[in-house]
């Protein structure tokens, strides 16, 4: 596997989820046309509606049907447009969804570590406006939706197209959600890998994490394994293994000794510094308040080094000379924010 460069994530289920629910929002907007219907009625069809939906139809015929087979009879034939497009403009609107409790830290965490991250999902053009309004567009280096680049996942060719847009190898790129097929399996037989948030289970080779916050720490586990040893060593392997449900490696080998997964988890938090509070939390956080917005989403802090120096990593030597114009402002600005106090100077790299 090569060194994580870019992180992928799907949106619906997994950054984002419709609120209160799709049977809620369906029933408001065929209520203002005189239909009434509940809304849990509405939300126990719809999984076996969106599932036989035409899946390689058109973004507006593929969710005309399923809100036609949602409804059922309860629809009036003389309505269903109607209430289709009131259903079709409500998911354009950033009110009916609702971000999952960690995914603007995750992604900015992400980031933080120097990877490029981009959302990849099955979804139509309408999620660029709710991605705009939630405030996550700005952390995104590609949007890759399938209705606008004639792909979708389980295509191999959508990851590949992906990972192309992004500049990284295929192998080097990780896909988020919570699908283990479209998700899991897809991404990893197109040779990334895929992690899968939440869920019961993983996929064989494929990693998984309970909450989207956890995913900064397993990214900066392979990162930093993966360029450290150019593989990953057993113990490592092991924690991933125990993460996939599946049976560690207990052959000899000459990595290094074996340990018991306590006193790896345990050399993790040292190692990684995840048992207290770092400022790199404080910075990620702040990022966007600390330069001009157009400096700060072509530069990312990498990390604070023993010392308090703090590394940025900038787009090209032009970014990194506007970038040392702010140095002193931004500094003290880092000096004022929790846990950051240490932090004495900036050194500004070229990515």
């Amino acid at each position: 596997m090569a060194i994580v460069q870019a992180v992928t994530f799907d949106l619906a289920g997994t950054l984002v989820v419709p609120h209160p629910s799709v049977g809620t929002i369906y029933a408001r907007c065929a209520q203002r046309h005189g239909v009434d219907v509940l809304p849990a009625f509405l939300d126990a069809a719809f999984p076996l509606a969106f599932k036989g939906g035409p899946q390689r139809s058109k973004p507006e015929v593929f969710w005309r049907e399923v809100v036609q087979r949602c409804f059922g009879p309860s629809l009036p034939a003389a309505k269903l447009e109607t209430v289709f497009q009131e259903c079709w403009h409500a998911f354009a609107d950033e009110k009916n969804w609702r971000l999952q409790p960690g995914a603007v830290n995750a992604i900015t965490a992400i980031k933080f570590l120097g990877i490029k991250v981009g959302v990849l999902s099955n979804a139509d053009t309408r999620m660029r406006q709710v991605l705009e309004a939630k405030g996550l567009a700005k952390h995104l280096d590609g949007i890759f939706l399938s209705s606008e680049i004639a792909l979708a996942k389980p295509d191999a060719k959508f990851f590949s197209h992906a990972a192309r847009q992004l500049g990284v190898a295929t192998s080097a790129l990780v896909h988020i959600g919570n699908d283990p097929l479209l998700d899991g399996e897809a991404a990893r037989d197109a040779g990334a890998t895929g992690v899968i948030v939440g869920g019961a289970y993983a996929p064989e080779r494929c990693l998984r994490a309970e909450k989207l916050i956890e995913l900064p720490y397993l990214i900066r586990a392979l990162v930093t394994e993966g360029k450290q040893k150019g593989k990953f060593s057993r113990t490592v392997l092991n924690l991933l293994a125990n993460l996939s449900g599946l049976p560690e490696d207990r052959g000899r080998s000459t990595d290094r000794p074996l340990k018991t997964m306590d006193d790896a988890v345990a050399e993790a938090f040292k190692k990684l510094r995840l048992g207290r509070p770092v400022p790199e939390d404080a910075i990620i956080a702040h990022w966007h308040e600390l330069l001009p917005l157009k400096l700060a989403k072509r530069c990312a802090p990498v990390r604070v080094l023993e010392g308090g120096k703090l590394v940025v990593q900038c787009e090209n030597a032009v970014i990194k000379s506007e970038v040392r114009f702010h140095e002193r402002s931004m500094l003290a600005k880092i000096r004022l924010l929790r846990g950051c106090q240490d932090v004495r100077l900036i050194s500004l790299v070229n990515a």
